[in-house]
């Protein structure tokens, strides 16, 4: 954009002598074409886009109150002074909103001053035939404000490609749901669930694992695993809340609500083990995973200014961790608030485990295979 707006600098002030008999006009239109030529050499030898811009707009009015002048004053040379409001335009394009503010005012002021001379350059030049004038009038409304609506285009155009790009990353951060309530301006948000079901899903042996792995490797496998299992939750319908090292954590019934949270809490469960086994086969690993439910209300909200999080706090969270914890590699471990509310007894196999902070409770592996 930088060097398009100093290549129409040097083509711009072309037609200026041919609509304007007077030799200065010659003069003055070589003149800014060369400095533009120039402006562009220095450019591409020290590559120092700031000064160049600057350079490049600051030539813009006084070059335009030449033009008035020899065309005979700011009313005989058809608005020629619209060219001068590129300087604030192509300043916001190229140095910022900020930086361009003086620009606005060099512009201002110099329309200004073309207008506190114009008494005195009509008495130097005559005004140009009518002709010449209404061809004035035509260029220099018609080039500079397509110009200026091309530039206005192009950052609309960025501008939402940065808000489309913000949108996805927020997204990926956090619930759309919640995304969403951020945008519409909710700074605080809390709420409470009063039915879901919590899942956890964490990586067997995986510390010792990683410790005799090679880094990069690591990396890869966990990127590769939790990325079946992002696919696995949107196939489902449940909500990806976090990953903390290899374990992963997911929700059904927040923060949307949903009836069969239980349910697609528990399709997900299979679903884990079941890309776990792929994950396995594909990668020729030794690991398996330990999949962790419980039903029941939680709290949620956002937490953190710099990098949001959407997170579940209470006592589901709590005992859908210690189901993950004392459950057994390659199974669905259920608290028993899950397992009565699926129903169905069949499926489960009932076992006693001393759970910490919990003491002594009755929780659920899932049968191999559900019933046909």
């Amino acid at each position: 954009m930088g060097v398009a707006a100093a290549l129409i600098t040097i083509v711009a002030p072309l037609s200026l002598p041919f609509e304007t008999p007077n030799p200065i006009g010659w003069v003055l239109t070589l003149g800014l074409s060369a400095y533009s030529v120039l402006n562009l050499v220095v450019l591409a030898r020290t590559r120092r886009f700031e000064r160049f811009v600057i350079l490049l707009i600051a030539s813009g009015p006084v070059f335009v109150f030449c033009a008035n002048a020899i065309a005979g004053g700011v009313t005989s040379s058809g608005a020629a002074s619209v060219w001068t409001f590129l300087t604030p335009a192509y300043g916001i394009l190229a140095l910022g909103p900020r930086r361009a503010t003086p620009w606005m005012i060099v512009f201002l002021g110099a329309l200004l001053v073309n207008v506190a001379f114009d008494p005195i350059i009509r008495t130097w030049f005559g005004p140009p035939p009518y002709v010449v004038q209404l061809a004035y009038y035509a260029q220099n409304v018609g080039i500079p404000l397509t110009i200026a609506f091309l530039l206005l285009r192009y950052t609309d155009i960025r501008r939402r490609e940065a808000e489309a790009r913000s949108d996805e990353l927020l997204t990926n951060a956090i619930p759309r749901s919640i995304a969403d309530r951020l945008r519409h301006g909710e700074s605080r948000i809390a709420e409470l669930y009063p039915e879901t079901t919590v899942v956890f899903a964490d990586v067997v042996g995986f510390t010792p694992w990683a410790n005799a792995t090679e880094p990069a490797r690591v990396v890869a496998l966990l990127d590769d695993l939790f990325s079946r299992f992002d696919r696995a939750a949107a196939e489902v319908g449940v909500e990806k809340i976090k990953t903390v090292g290899d374990a992963y954590m997911a929700v059904a019934g927040a923060p949307e609500r949903r009836p069969d949270h239980p349910v697609a809490a528990l399709r997900f469960g299979r679903a884990v083990l079941a890309e776990v086994e792929a994950w396995r086969l594909a990668n020729d690993l030794d690991l398996e995973v330990r999949v962790g439910l419980a039903s029941g209300p939680a709290v949620g909200g956002i937490i953190g200014r710099q990098r949001l999080l959407f997170d579940l706090w209470g006592g589901t969270v709590n005992t859908a961790a210690r189901m993950e914890s004392t459950g057994v590699p390659g199974r669905i471990q259920l608290a028993a608030s899950t397992r009565d509310r699926l129903g169905e007894p069949d499926r489960f196999e009932a076992r006693e485990v001393d759970v910490k902070g919990l003491g002594r409770m009755t929780t659920y592996l899932l049968l191999d295979e559900p019933p046909a």
